[in-house]
């Protein structure tokens, strides 16, 4: 056989092998999808039912309950996961057709200027806490930057900066995991008690709720203008992973005496789908796209977001939770509280 046949039978056979693999990574993510899918349409239904509990709440609480009280099998767990991280970025995108540039630079430099003093007073603040209760190893630092920043999503992308070890990372989010569902049940009962207007509690959630899933979720369950300016806001504050990542690692370089091994690159931790959801803006903004399209990709978002709401209460393993032990969740507790009040004083000095 020639060395040319021989080329492109070997082309042939890795495409085959590719396409198999393709097929049965969807194929392993089918059950897990459809699982939230199905807890979406339930809590759907049910939120009708219930306005005042609210879908995003009844999809959490469905989803805690099937996890604690009837198991979630290992099958389900691939898609479960894909919901969480890829499916909430499409709906931000998908939201994204419903906003323009000039509703959003309505919220002036102020809110970049609360957002970067927010995280820097998070950060600092949990450090210091952590520290006082005796948190030990690299876990001080992941729980601060997971609090301040962008939740899981800060740990995950620090913890090889730092060299954390797999169960630092684990105990890490399990210590502030519990608070993003707290913060989708509590955040907007407590709008309504103080009387805050939509904006008002967009801002107040997109700075003091952690995960992007939970912001997204409290911020459309107090009310649409509230869930747009929450969207915002979150996306600003999540941006600010770029400089913290690049400059705890220098950090940790520098105190490795000039060791690479902790350098990062901009492109691994800028979160890309912000640049799909500014170009969703920049579309409607140049176009201003049929209320149809906009009612279509806002009900479509909105129907995602039940489903990662299901993946947030799937996930929710209360004997993970109990495990991290006492003190850690003392201060995930006490820095999601304090946090809460300072932001809040600062959004009524800045606006």
């Amino acid at each position: 056989m020639s060395n040319t046949n021989l080329e492109v039978h070997q082309s042939s056979f890795i495409k085959k092998v590719e396409s198999t693999e393709s097929f049965l990574s969807i194929k392993n993510k089918l059950p897990g999808v459809a699982l939230v899918f199905i807890i979406g349409v339930l809590a759907n239904s049910l939120g009708k039912d219930f306005p005042l509990i609210g879908e995003a709440v009844i999809a959490i609480v469905i989803g805690i309950l099937v996890r604690n009280f009837l198991g979630v099998p290992t099958v389900f767990s691939e898609g479960v996961s894909y919901t969480l991280k890829i499916l909430l970025k499409l709906a931000i995108v998908l939201l994204g057709f419903g906003l323009s540039y000039s509703s959003i630079f309505k919220l002036g430099y102020e809110a970049v200027i609360l957002v970067m003093t927010s995280v820097i007073s998070g950060i600092l603040f949990t450090f210091l806490l952590a520290k006082l209760f005796k948190l030990t190893g690299n876990i001080p630092v992941l729980v601060s930057l997971g609090t301040a920043i962008c939740g899981a999503t800060a740990i995950v992308t620090s913890s090889p900066i730092v060299k954390a070890k797999e169960e630092e990372t684990a105990y890490a989010i399990n210590t502030i995991f519990a608070f993003n569902v707290l913060a989708v049940l509590i955040y907007p009962l407590l709008g309504q008690l103080f009387s805050m207007s939509g904006e008002t509690f967009g801002l107040w959630a997109g700075i003091a709720i952690h995960d992007t899933s939970s912001v997204v979720a409290a911020g459309y369950s107090f009310s649409n203008p509230a869930g747009d300016t929450s969207v915002v806001i979150k996306l600003i504050r999540t941006l600010m992973l770029v400089p913290v990542a690049l400059l705890l690692s220098i950090y940790i370089s520098f105190k490795s005496k000039g060791s690479t091994t902790n350098r990062v690159r901009v492109s691994n931790v800028f979160p890309i789908f912000i640049l799909f959801f500014a170009g969703a803006v920049a579309v409607n903004t140049i176009f201003t796209l049929p209320a149809s399209i906009i009612s279509l990709t806002d009900g479509i978002a909105k129907f995602l977001i039940l489903m990662v709401m299901a993946s947030v209460g799937l996930g929710t393993d209360f004997k993970k939770i109990i495990t991290v032990g006492l003190r850690p969740l003392v201060v995930g507790l006490l820095s999601s509280i304090i946090m809460g009040i300072i932001t809040l004083t600062i959004i009524q000095l800045l606006y």
